[in-house]
């Protein structure tokens, strides 16, 4: 089993949060037993009260999951080594978070306006990722897939294998399933 199938989209988040925190890349890394993320501060590094709430958040984030955090003040970065989850969960596609590309998406058009539009399908998750800037797909052994993806304001939305996600405007989406979406609107 690839070491990246054994993280979890509560880890995915941790680096979503620090990212936000650092306004610099986290990505999780791979240390045989347990993965690790370096934390790179450098944007704070004059303010220790901000250093140490980061860190904080990291270890109230992960509590026992937390193997250790070794602070390296010369290069303005921390690592946190960290346990893989026990949760046996269903397999995740995870995909980098990039700006949308409306172009990935279908035209379709409602009483003469046009919308860019894409099905939720088990195959089409690296489509849906570039049509609304990046996501992950979950794929159960039985039962429908789900897309997860970040909407308007950092919301999370949930999209079930089926239905479209529709592009409204900026970085909105609507979800619709498959009825009411045909209902509405007609492929281009």
């Amino acid at each position: 089993m690839d070491w990246k199938e054994k993280l979890t989209p509560f880890d995915a988040e941790l680096c979503v949060m620090v990212e936000s925190l650092t306004g610099k890349p986290c990505e999780p890394k791979n240390g045989g037993e347990h993965y690790f993320i370096e934390v790179d501060y450098s944007e704070h590094k004059g303010d220790a009260d901000y250093i140490n709430a980061i860190i904080n958040a990291v270890e109230g984030r992960l509590g026992e999951r937390l193997i250790s955090i070794e602070d390296q003040p010369e290069r303005s970065t921390f690592i946190a080594k960290i346990k893989f989850s026990d949760s046996k969960l269903p397999r995740l596609v995870l995909i980098k978070m990039t700006t949308p590309n409306l172009s990935a998406g279908n035209q379709f058009c409602k009483r003469h306006a046009i919308v860019r539009a894409r099905e939720v399908s088990r195959h089409t998750a690296n489509l849906l990722c570039q049509f609304v800037g990046g996501g992950e797909m979950e794929i159960p052994e039985q039962g429908p897939c789900v897309f997860h993806f970040i909407n308007n304001g950092g919301v999370w939305a949930h999209a079930p294998e089926g239905s479209f996600i529709v592009h409204i405007k900026g970085d909105q989406f609507q979800i619709l399933d498959r009825k009411t979406f045909y209902e509405n609107y007609e492929l281009r």
